[in-house]
């Protein structure tokens, strides 16, 4: 499973040099606008190596490969999914190197640089994408998946502030978000936490099932 991991990773040289050139041309773009800079970049970053992954695997044909030697459908699917964690690691790493190099160097005046919260943000955004993605990737396979990447996308960032703006608007307010914003923040962030996980395991059971019974 780790050299299944380590492949989707150093098949990345040419998705890493565009992510370093996006990240630079967000960078200046929204450098006052430091919450969509932290709270988008890197998810944006893991967005392009996670897609360059399962692109590169559809050109090559690797799935054909793959499934030809003794490694099991579950394993496959498994690896893929760490490799999101992987993915997720980068480009906040990418995001925390650069803006702080940037900042430390003069070159440019960040209000703030990335926080815990904005971390909390990106792996929950992209997680979050991964287990819509892959149940169709897996399902469907990439070709016909990648016709669904935009609408998947734009969901993962339009949900959020739907969702709010639905349940503000709302008289009264329900009961739930009385409650949790009465919470202390620990509390409301391990339920986050716990919420994601839970979806992004059943995402994963989906797929496995999904890509066991696939005729290939």
């Amino acid at each position: 499973m780790f050299n299944l991991v380590l492949k989707d990773i150093l098949i990345q040289k040419k998705y890493l040099f565009f992510s370093i050139i996006y990240f630079f041309f967000f960078t200046f773009m929204f450098k006052d606008h430091p919450s969509i800079l932290f709270g988008t970049v890197p998810i944006m970053i893991s967005y392009m190596l996670l897609i360059g992954a399962c692109g590169f695997d559809d050109k090559n044909k690797s799935e054909i490969m793959l499934n030809s030697l003794p490694i099991n459908r579950v394993t496959l699917v498994i690896s893929k999914y760490i490799s999101v964690c992987v993915f997720i690691s980068i480009g906040i790493f990418l995001t925390f190197a650069f803006t702080n190099i940037l900042s430390f160097s003069g070159i440019i005046h960040f209000d703030r640089l990335i926080t815990s919260e904005d971390i909390l943000v990106d792996i929950v955004g992209t997680m979050f994408f991964s287990a819509l993605y892959f149940p169709i990737h897996f399902k469907f396979g990439y070709q016909k998946t990648r016709y669904f990447l935009i609408i998947i996308f734009c969901f993962v960032f339009a949900a959020p502030s739907i969702l709010v703006k639905t349940i503000f608007k709302s008289s009264p307010t329900p009961n739930f978000i009385v409650y949790l914003d009465n919470q202390p923040d620990w509390i409301v962030t391990s339920l986050i936490i716990i919420i994601t996980f839970v979806v992004f395991f059943i995402s994963l059971l989906i797929s496995i099932k999904s890509y066991v019974n696939k005729d290939l």
